[in-house]
């Protein structure tokens, strides 16, 4: 036996990767649009604490973004 599971036809073993794909394409584009966010989200927050601002109120949206 190559690495194959006793009894388990060969086909879906083969197909399995090619119907995992889309998710894992779908997740990772989500995945991308989240991060563009809070790079946006970020670069938004340090424009504001570029004005006299209390540097730990800055810090703590940070931590609670990143939760």
């Amino acid at each position: 036996m190559s690495g194959l599971r006793a009894g388990a036809p060969e086909c879906q073993i083969r197909s399995a990767p090619v119907l995992i794909l889309p998710r894992l394409q779908s997740f990772s584009i989500t995945l991308k649009r989240r991060q563009r966010a809070k790079i946006n989200i970020i670069l938004a927050l340090c424009q504001q604490s570029e004005t006299p601002l209390n540097e730990g109120f800055f810090m703590m949206k940070l931590h609670f973004l990143f939760l």
